[in-house]
């Protein structure tokens, strides 16, 4: 088995290091983005990872090929892949907020997702994707699209608009094993639950890679990397100016309360921090 030609330049699966005894030690070098991705096509090859345990399981946890690997048997096996995530949070006295995320990833590179949000016996928000995904390392990498308008009934949960991005762990996906993950009472809010919300980037997930504009000799301060990873404003958003700052009003008071309620309701949610 030739899993590369001569005339590839690419390093021993270990470096030599010479010991005091005379005898050699073998240590795995560093590899850089470029370089790995033109050895994972030999590591799939189940012939030639035999030829070097040390050198396959390296590759493994670089590349965090097990739960890739671990994720599409399931898919295959199932036809889909169901994830549910669920979290109550607490935010003050007889006032907590409860999440509900329930995912489906199809083969073929598709996923629904349909979400709510309550946090009082009057209060609701829900939402439902028609996204695409993709596996990158150890996150599942998912992106709305926009549905086909002749399929969408008046009577089901609205649809987010095409273009929110997140990522959801893979453990946590493979953890819940088809079921329910269930968070710890009042844990922080998962990094993706905001952006799958309302497309708005956490501090945390990013989609605009340094590599996209590094050869343009550009820099761009935080406010216009904001500003690009912001959705366009939904046709029917309803704003409202509270301690002079304009925000838009959650859909569910839009929906249930009079105009003039609306900015008093707001104040309420901004001031609990569950806007969005």
């Amino acid at each position: 088995l030739k899993p590369f030609s001569r005339r590839t330049s690419l390093p021993t699966p270990a470096t030599l290091t010479p010991r005091r005894s005379g005898r050699f030690s073998m240590q795995l070098p560093q590899l850089d983005d470029d370089l790995l991705a033109r050895i994972l096509p030999f590591v799939t090859e189940v012939n030639a990872s035999l030829s070097c345990r040390g050198w396959k399981d390296y590759l493994y946890e670089a590349l965090k090929l097990d739960l890739r690997i671990a994720f599409m048997q399931r898919l295959r096996q199932q036809g889909a892949v169901l994830f549910c995530y669920n979290a109550v949070r607490p935010l003050g006295e007889d006032f907590e907020e409860s999440v509900g995320y329930n995912f489906t990833f199809l083969e073929g590179g598709s996923y629904r997702l349909a979400w709510t949000r309550t946090y009082d016996a009057w209060s609701s928000q829900g939402e439902q994707h028609l996204g695409k995904w993709s596996i990158d390392m150890e996150q599942l990498h998912c992106e709305t699209l926009a549905p086909d308008a002749s399929a969408v009934s008046e009577t089901e949960m609205r649809y987010a608009p095409a273009g929110y991005k997140f990522a959801v762990p893979l453990r946590e996906i493979l953890a819940a094993k088809g079921g329910y993950f269930e968070a710890p009472e009042g844990s922080k809010a998962a990094d993706w639950e905001l952006p799958a919300r309302t497309g708005k980037q956490s501090q945390v997930y990013d989609p605009i890679f340094p590599s996209e504009h590094a050869d343009s000799g550009h820099t761009f301060s935080a406010a216009a990397i904001a500003a690009m990873t912001q959705p366009a404003p939904r046709s029917d958003a309803r704003f409202v100016e509270i301690d002079g700052e304009i925000h838009e009003v959650s859909g569910d008071i839009v929906a249930n309360w009079p105009e003039e309620q609306w900015p008093r309701l707001m104040r309420c949610r901004l001031r609990f921090g569950i806007n969005g």
